[in-house]
C-alpha cells in the first residue's frame, strides 16, 4: 500500500482503547537516498499515550551513536497502526542546521510488541530533487539501559523552545514521564464506575520487606516514592469523563528484600471494594484502568 494512500485511510479508522503503545521502541530504518541506500540507521521511539494521542521523542543514529539526532514527535493511534511525525529537532551531534524530519506509518502486530512500516520526509526543501523515504522496523524494548535516547534525555535537563511572538523559553524535561515510559505497562485490572471519584488504598501484601513504589495517574505522579506497609496510604481521585479514564500505574522504586515489588491496591467505589494484588519490577509496571460507565 502506498504511504500517501495509507495516510488518507487513517482518517476513517476508529481507535481501540485496548491498544497500549506507550514505552520504549528500538530498531532501525532504511533510506532511499542514493548515498545512504546501503546504510541501516538505528532508530528509537519513546512514546507517551493519552487515549489515541501520542507524544514523545525519537532518536536516530549511525556509527555507534557518535552522530545522532533527537526530535520531538506527535502522532495518533488507530486500530492496528499509528502515525508518528517528527515535529522539531531538539539535539543533534554534531550541531548544525535541522536535518530530515520523518513521518512514519507503523503497523502493529497482534501482541503490539513489534511494528513495521514506512516513513517519508515531512520537511522537503525546495532545493531537493526528491523526498527521502524508507522502511521502519521496531520492537518494544523492556531494558532502558540499552537505549541511547534515554541516555541523551537524562544528560539534558532543559531544551530551548522557540515561539514566534516570544523570546526563547526553557522547558524542563519531564524525567518522571521518561522513567514511566521506559518500562512495559501491564494492565492487571479494569474497573468501570458511575461515580465521579474513587478512593484508593495501598498496602504491602502481608510480608513487609521494604517495597517502595510511585503511583502514576496517567503520565503524572500521584504518590511519589512511598514505602508499602500494613498501614494503608489513602487517596481520593477524580474519574474523568473520557474514553481512557484513569490509568493508575504502580512503578517499582525498588524490589525490597524479596523481589519482585509486590503489594495490594484497594479501589472503593459505589459501595464496591476491589482488592488487586500487583507485581512490579525494573522492567514491568502493573497498572489498573478506571473508566466512567
Amino acid at each position: 500500500m502506498k504511504f500517501v494512500l495509507a495516510l488518507v485511510l487513517l482518517c476513517s479508522t476508529l481507535f481501540s482503547s485496548a491498544q497500549t503503545i506507550a514505552g520504549l521502541w528500538r530498531g532501525r530504518f532504511t533510506s532511499n537516498h542514493p548515498l545512504q541506500m546501503n546504510m541501516e540507521y538505528k532508530y528509537e521511539l519513546l512514546l507517551f499515550q493519552e487515549g489515541n494521542k501520542i507524544t514523545g521523542y525519537s532518536y536516530s543514529t549511525v556509527v555507534n551513536g557518535e552522530f545522532y539526532a533527537v526530535c520531538e514527535i506527535a502522532g495518533n493511534l488507530f486500530e492496528g497502526y499509528m502515525v508518528i511525525t517528527e515535529t522539531k529537532t531538539l539535539y543533534q551531534n554534531p550541531p548544525g542546521s535541522e536535518g530530515v524530519l520523518q513521518s512514519h506509518i507503523l503497523f502493529l502486530n497482534g501482541d503490539t510488541k513489534e511494528v513495521s512500516g514506512e516513513w517519508k520526509q515531512s520537511n522537503k526543501r525546495k532545493t531537493q530533487l526528491f523526498e527521502e523515504s524508507g522502511k521502519t522496523f521496531l520492537k518494544k524494548e523492556d531494558d532502558p539501559s540499552k537505549s541511547g535516547l534515554i541516555k541523551v534525555l537524562e544528560q539534558k535537563n532543559a531544551v530551548q523552545v522557540e515561539k514566534p511572538t516570544a523570546p526563547k523559553q526553557e522547558q524542563i524535561l519531564n524525567k518522571d514521564s521518561v522513567r514511566l515510559a521506559s518500562r512495559t505497562v501491564e494492565i492487571v485490572k479494569s474497573i468501570e464506575t458511575e461515580a465521579d471519584s474513587v478512593l484508593i488504598e495501598l498496602y504491602d501484601d502481608g510480608l513487609i520487606d521494604g517495597d517502595s513504589v510511585s503511583v502514576f495517574n496517567n503520565n503524572s505522579v500521584l504518590l511519589n516514592r512511598i514505602g508499602l506497609s500494613d498501614k494503608g496510604i489513602k487517596q481520593t481521585i477524580a474519574v474523568p469523563e473520557t474514553n481512557e479514564g484513569l490509568l493508575l500505574t504502580l512503578f517499582a522504586e525498588n524490589e525490597g528484600t524479596i523481589p519482585p515489588n509486590t503489594g495490594v491496591l484497594v479501589v472503593k467505589t459505589e459501595g464496591l471494594v476491589y482488592e488487586i494484588r500487583f507485581k512490579s519490577d525494573s522492567k514491568k509496571s502493573a497498572a489498573v484502568r478506571i473508566t466512567k460507565k
